[in-house]
């Protein structure tokens, strides 16, 4: 008898060094992925950019998966079926070398490009999986091209009401802080200006992306009531605007007490700690919550194998 989850190690291996081997053709675009995120994250860390939160949130929902995609692996005779779906694999493989010239200076398309390849690489190994991996694959590929669009278009209301709401909670916590707009200043304690604006990528639009697409994702594979999920949908998105201009507080905060030096360095990973907690505690939440009448088994079996200003900001 196979060893549970040999079929999931042995595919894993072969998707890893068949998805090294083909992005050699996307070497440009690897480069650009790695060198563009950097930029990215070392400029406006926690906000700009949430590849970390993506990945985190991801690996969590793959393992709970986990048991479902070796069921699927353990079938035999998977290599030699399903060639419609190997051919669009390969499609999908192929395809991003049309936009090359466009993908090397985009962060956004580089990055779609990286998963268009790597899940076409896995529906060619192995067609099976595309029902499985097909969600994990429209979110990250939704997921590092969307968020600029959306913040293109609410970004600026959002940094606008984040700026007012945390002018409020400053105002409460009594510390000396001129705003305008979405630029602040005060002195701090150990003395020297502090400054900054709440700029679009400080606003909460991208950590609520990121968790309106994984609660879509978690739908998809939980199928949880729908009404239990737009309740949650809304409470996270207003827990997270005011979590953001919390942050804002926060930070401000660590400035007056101790200088911009400690606002910035706060600034590095606060973001990160306390969206990537937030995520955490609404899977646990939403795994334990009343699954929808029918629609779970309708869902697993839908599943089975076989079956079918020149001020920093913040």
């Amino acid at each position: 008898m196979r060893r549970p989850g040999k079929g999931v190690e042995r595919f894993a291996g072969w998707l890893l060094l068949s998805s090294a081997a083909v992005l050699i053709l996307y070497l440009p675009e690897v480069y650009a992925f790695f060198d563009l995120l950097n930029s990215q994250l070392n400029e406006n860390f926690g906000t700009a950019f949430p590849a970390i939160p993506f990945a985190a949130l991801l690996a969590a929902l793959f393992a709970l998966r986990w048991g479902d995609l070796s069921a699927v692996l353990s079938q035999e005779g998977a290599m030699r079926t399903h060639m419609r779906t190997r051919a669009v694999g390969l499609v999908l493989v192929l395809s991003p070398l049309a936009i090359t010239p466009y993908s090397v200076g985009s962060l956004e398309l580089s990055a779609a490009t990286l998963v268009l390849v790597f899940y076409g690489v896995a529906l060619a190994l192995n067609p099976l999986t595309s029902r499985i991996l097909l969600p994990y694959a429209a979110l990250c590929a939704a997921g590092v091209t969307v968020p600029s669009a959306i913040e293109y278009l609410f970004g600026e209301p959002l940094a606008g009401l984040s700026s007012s709401l945390s002018a409020a909670m400053v105002a409460l916590s009594g510390i000396p802080v001129t705003w305008q707009g979405t630029q602040f200043e005060f002195v701090s304690k150990v003395g020297g200006v502090v400054s900054a604006t709440v700029t679009p990528g400080c606003s909460s639009v991208l950590s609520v992306t990121t968790f309106l697409g994984l609660l879509g994702l978690m739908y998809f594979d939980m199928r949880r009531e729908l009404s239990a999920t737009v309740k949650l949908a809304v409470v996270g998105v207003v827990c997270l605007v005011f979590l953001n201009s919390a942050r804002i507080l926060i930070l401000i905060w660590a400035g007056y007490m101790d200088g911009a030096a400690a606002l910035w360095g706060l600034h590095n990973w606060i973001g990160y700690a306390i969206f990537i907690g937030f995520y955490l505690v609404v899977l646990v939440v939403y795994s334990r919550m009343k699954p929808a009448g029918g629609a779970g088994g309708a869902a697993g079996t839908a599943l089975r194998p076989g079956t079918g200003s020149g001020r920093p900001d913040l």
